[in-house]
This record gives structure tokens, C-alpha cells and sequence, in this order.
């Protein structure tokens, strides 16, 4: 990944959400406007910058080879169904996506509530009885 500097230029979207991030343990690797951030007990989640709106906060993960493709999207409706604070996906390379989208600049009290939202929706789906069976 080409490395920005997100860290040393305090006007850059990103940076607050980048040091919020790595207060609460994420390993964060930059790339023009994404920040790709891993952690060794939580979600691994991608951050974009929409210019002039807020950022879109993904989280990915992959799906078992052996599902059938109308079985998975049953699967996701369920989920949909369900989840309160974000949706999701399978992408062109079947990877499944959890999106959810912070509005405005970076705060930090909305911004700790958005990462509690995203944890309460991946807290249904990983006690969801088929998540094992259609996630790896």
C-alpha cells in the first residue's frame, strides 16, 4: 500500500478516524483515501472517504466456495431482515460485506456509537444458526 502520511497531515478526512482506530487497538494501513484496519480479536474493516459526506465503513469477510448463490442470498435477507444499523452484501468476488456510513466530520462520541452499532450487528449475525455454514 502507498503510504499518504494520513498521520501527519492533520486537515486529511482521515486522520482523526485513523488515531481514534489505533487508540482502540487497530493495526491501520493507509492508501489514498482508505484506511484498512485489522485487529487481532475484532473485525477487520475498510474506511473511504466520500468527500463532503462522511465515510463509508466496511467490514469483509469471505464466503465458504461450496454455498449455493441462491442459498447465500436467502442467507442475506435473513440477515438484512434483522441487522439494525447497517446492510449487506456479496460482491462480484463473493466477499461479504457489512456497510454502514458515518455522516459529517469525525466526532468522537458518534464515532465510538457507530463501532458499538457495527459490533451489535455482527453480534446477531455471528449467533445467526447459519453464519458458520455460509461464512469462513
Amino acid at each position: 500500500m502507498s503510504n499518504i502520511n494520513i498521520n501527519d497531515n492533520v486537515a486529511h478526512p482521515l486522520a482523526k478516524f485513523r488515531n481514534h482506530l489505533e487508540f482502540n487497538g487497530f493495526h491501520v494501513d493507509e492508501e489514498e483515501d482508505v484506511i484498512l484496519c485489522r485487529h487481532p480479536r475484532k473485525y477487520n474493516m475498510l474506511i473511504r472517504n466520500v468527500p463532503e459526506r462522511g465515510v463509508l465503513i466496511s467490514v469483509l469477510y469471505t464466503v465458504n466456495d461450496n454455498i449455493k448463490r441462491v442459498d447465500l442470498l436467502e442467507y442475506l435477507n435473513q440477515i438484512n431482515m434483522e441487522i439494525l444499523f447497517s446492510k449487506t452484501y456479496v460482491d462480484e468476488e463473493n466477499n461479504f460485506i457489512l456497510d454502514t456510513f458515518f455522516e459529517g466530520d469525525y466526532d468522537r462520541s458518534n464515532f465510538s456509537l457507530i463501532l458499538e452499532n457495527i459490533e451489535a450487528d455482527l453480534s446477531f449475525i455471528g449467533e445467526h444458526p447459519d453464519t458458520e455454514k455460509f461464512l469462513g
